[in-house]
This record gives C-alpha cells, structure tokens and sequence, in this order.
C-alpha cells in the first residue's frame, strides 16, 4: 500500500550490484565472457539467498483495536515499524533482538511491518516515512520517537530512558 515508504535496498543490491560489478570486471579484470556471466550469475545467487535467509523477523499478529488496549494499558510501549525490503531492518534485526531478551521485562515490545494494510492508519498517524522507526509509548502517550539504523541494544535503551 505504501510503496513509497519502504526502501529498496536489498532490491537494489540483488539486481544492480551485480550489473555494476559485473561491468567493473569487464573494464579491469577480464573481457572473458565466461568470467563475466559466471560472476554476473554468483553475485545475483549470493544477493538471492541473502534476501531468502535475512529478512527481518514477520510482524506480530495483532489488530488495530489489540494495539491501542496496549499502548493505552501498558505502561512502557516500544513499537517497531519495519519493511521486509528495508536493509536497515535486516541489520538493525540482531540488536532489536538482543534488547527484547535483556529488557522484555520493563519494556513491551511490537514490530509491526508498515506494508500491511492494518497498520496504514497507525503509520499514518505516527508519520512512518522511514524504516526502522521505533516509537516509545509510556501510560498510552508518544514519548520518542527513533529512527534509523540500530547497531547496538543499548542505543534505543539510552535513547529511551532520557525521556
């Protein structure tokens, strides 16, 4: 629904990266054809399984309704909006999981993946435009809001303890 909104960058890197790698070896390595479909066809297979193996985790199986009693009646919230063709996303997977284990006990955490009609209301009233975007509630009320790329748990930690 909103295609604008998600990136495409694993996308990208398994159609073009290989186009464009491809031609630096026709240029400085090897005008051989064999040399250049074989890795033409190795880094569109490798880019392929990358994409298969490293999508971000499905969103949560919750409704619109079961969403709000949760923010509403929880006390600290943290929603995650993710797109399955967000590379950010793929990498931020690893520290998104790491906070959840350390920290499931103080903080509810929600990923919701922006491409489901579901959510486009909820998208839209948080002003999702980028992905990942983690937005912390506390007693029902937008507190914070992050957006980027996490390479490390204790970021969104610090970033939502000042508040």
């Amino acid at each position: 629904m909103y295609s604008w909104i998600n990136h495409n960058s694993l996308y990208i890197l398994i159609f073009i990266f290989p186009l464009i790698s491809t031609i630096f070896i026709y240029f400085y390595v090897s005008k051989n054809k064999f040399i250049l479909l074989s890795s033409f066809l190795f880094l569109t297979l490798f880019f392929i399984l990358f994409k298969v193996f490293f999508q971000p985790q499905t969103t949560d199986d919750i409704t619109q309704i079961e969403l709000s009693e949760i923010i509403n009646n929880e006390s600290d919230v943290i929603v995650e909006f993710f797109s399955p063709n967000c590379m950010g996303c793929v990498l931020s997977e690893k520290a998104v999981n790491e906070f959840i284990e350390k920290y499931s006990k103080k903080y509810k955490f929600i990923k919701l993946n922006i491409s489901d009609d579901r959510y486009s209301e909820l998208v839209l009233n948080n002003l999702v435009t980028i992905t990942p975007t983690f937005i912390y509630y506390k007693n029902g009320e937008m507190k914070e809001k992050y957006v980027g790329m996490l390479n490390d748990s204790e970021k969104l930690l610090e970033k939502f303890t000042q508040k």
